[in-house]
């Protein structure tokens, strides 16, 4: 089955070929590497819209919130909840997005480690070993692992399933273990019926290039084992839908984490119907790639589990490519470890193949030398490096922001943000508003109704970004119009002025929309004067409708401000000479 040109290529795979006994001490360097890279990058490496979001639902499970109920959330909850406890550990403080991050090394771990098994399993030790060294600094697959998301855990435990699969002989408890893993990354990510769909290709693809080597198991074997898959991948999600249901909450729990996704016309359907014919018209090339595998391996066995990951990998990009709406960075961390997978052994076998077939060749020498491998992992090290991570802080001004929040409220007070960037305060509007929402929202499916409920919770607080046009128009102007900068927040109030047509230059009339309590200050001086007709000595609640103040002493302009934020140190000064633009840099300073 194995040609002679095969067998030597299989050789220089394994860790124990000579000029590769350098590599026992460069592969433990290149590891070391790995992890001192990621912890930096934990600290320094930009926060993605994401993260916050996925924290703001651990913290409401910390808080008693029931998700999809209580917090909006369009993800399955495993991951959520599972992290909820080192949360509880961390505490509610600027830094704890990064320490959440901390806490994603050992799926990150888990994730190389199961690439080194599958290398042992498919290769050879020495395979193995490269493959998470590779995989370990490979850029894709290291700046979107290191972000705290669902996806992390969900790719662990993809590569953990494969590693059970294909690790020894198929049994009925072999089955069992790979349905549980695979309904418990359903728990964490409903994308994982992509991932069953691949396999679900794979593997009768699999079997029938088999046929020619080995026989089949027998129906009544092969059922049993279907049996036990499908009984190991219900058990955890119908877990998860019995808790929910117990909780009363299946109606939300169906619609954040199924119906909220489903938009017909959505992305990539819409603007490139024709991909989907993309699918079939490569999977001619999946099973001639997959023939050539079985076939160059040193036995059936082998030569089977190698066909069935190749074709698990690459069903799923296509598929992930011709079908699925909205591509992400995220979607192909699955498919990142098994690419790196089926590239080292070439680069493993390259300097052999160089100096037999091209000897010639002025590298011949570094390549004959096997200074060519470790080079590889130089080239992932220096652009992970470029990504400057290592020493530029991409994290500053999310921390600062946090900082700001937990200085500026109480734990109750609500803040409109879009997808939970302030993560450890109650938003008044349940949707994030991410493209999912904001599509749905434009299509009329669901109602701006953030003006409506930033008036009746009385939120004092708002995110409004340079890009306001993250915002639905509706409550983009509302937010303009009724909320003020003080720094990386707006609150609540307005830049007082007086009527173009006034005849009175004592008298500034404005109208409250939000209820909460205010206070005036000015430019310069201190603030006095007539409120309502009411002598002005102080923070009072002023409820929707106009207003009158004619100030007595103060300078410059006067602005009607959330008297929380004045009293706790952030104030709308110094501003340019008018009310700040869209996109203009925020000041913060002590009044």
């Amino acid at each position: 089955m194995m040609t002679t040109s095969a067998i030597a290529i299989q050789s220089h795979c394994d860790i124990t070929t000579s000029g590769a006994s350098h590599e026992r001490w460069l592969v433990p360097l290149f590891y070391g590497i790995v992890l001192l890279f990621r912890l930096v990058s934990a600290f320094h490496y930009r926060i993605d819209s994401d993260e916050t979001q996925h924290l703001h639902v651990v913290w409401g499970w910390t808080h008693g919130l029931l998700q999809y109920r209580d917090v909006f959330d369009n993800h399955m909850p495993l991951f959520h909840l599972l992290s909820a406890p080192l949360l509880l550990a961390v505490g509610e403080r600027p830094e704890a997005l990064v320490w959440m991050r901390l806490g994603m090394l050992p799926l990150y771990g888990l994730t190389l480690w199961s690439a080194y098994r599958l290398g042992c399993a498919l290769f050879s030790r020495r395979v193995g070993c490269w493959v998470a060294v590779f995989l370990g600094l490979f850029p894709g697959f290291f700046f979107c692992s290191l972000e705290f998301r669902t996806d992390d855990l969900w790719t662990a435990l993809w590569l953990l399933t494969l590693v059970v699969l294909t690790e020894g002989r198929l049994t009925r408890r072999r089955c069992f273990a790979v349905g549980v893993l695979l309904g418990t990354a359903i728990s964490v990510s409903l994308k994982t019926v992509l991932l069953l769909a691949a396999l679900g290709v794979a593997v009768p693809t699999t079997l029938l290039l088999a046929l020619q080597h080995q026989p089949l198991p027998s129906f009544r074997r092969f059922g049993s084992y279907a049996l036990a898959a499908l009984f190991g991948l219900f058990l955890v999600p119908v877990a998860v839908i019995t808790f929910f249901v117990a909780e009363g909450a299946w109606e939300p729990f169906l619609y954040g984490s199924v119906q909220h996704n489903m938009l017909p016309g959505l992305g990539l359907w819409h603007r490139y119907p024709a991909r989907a014919f993309l699918f079939p018209a490569v999977m001619p090339l999946l099973w001639w790639g997959a023939r050539r595998l079985m076939h160059s391996a040193p036995s059936s066995s082998i030569g089977t589990r190698r066909a069935l990951i190749f074709l698990a990998a690459s069903v799923y990009l296509a598929a992930l490519v011709s079908f699925w709406p909205l591509l992400t960075r995220e979607d192909y961390l699955p498919f990142y470890p098994l690419l790196v997978l089926f590239l080292t052994p070439g680069i493993l076998v390259l300097p052999h193949w160089v100096s037999t077939h091209r000897p010639s060749l002025r590298a011949n020498r570094i390549l004959r030398n096997s200074v060519f491998i470790p080079l590889v992992a130089v080239g992932e090290i220096i652009l992970v490096i470029a990504g400057g991570t290592l020493w530029r802080d991409g994290t500053r001004e999310d921390m600062a922001l946090l900082a700001d929040v937990l200085h500026l409220t109480r734990p109750t007070d609500p803040i409109m943000d879009l997808k939970g960037e302030t993560v450890f305060r109650p938003r008044p509007f349940f949707y994030v508003l991410e493209g999912l929402t904001k599509e749905r929202i434009r299509r009329g499916l669901i109602p701006d109704t953030i003006p409506e409920r930033l008036i009746a919770t009385g939120t004092a607080i708002a995110i409004i970004l340079k890009r306001t046009d993250f915002f639905p128009p509706r409550a983009r102007t509302f937010l303009q119009e009724n909320y003020v900068y003080v720094g990386r927040l707006n609150v609540a109030g307005q830049l007082l002025s007086l009527p173009a047509s006034s005849t009175d230059d004592h008298a500034f009339h404005f109208e409250v929309r939000v209820p909460n309590r205010y206070t005036i200050v000015a430019e310069h001086g201190r603030v006095a004067g007539w409120l309502d007709g009411t002598a002005y000595t102080g923070a009072r609640v002023l409820s929707p409708g106009l207003h009158e103040f004619r100030p007595t002493s103060g300078e410059g302009r006067f602005v009607l401000i959330w008297a929380q934020a004045v009293e706790r140190g952030f104030s709308p000064f110094p501003w340019a000479s008018s009310v700040p633009s869209e996109g203009e840099n925020l000041h913060r300073e002590s009044h």
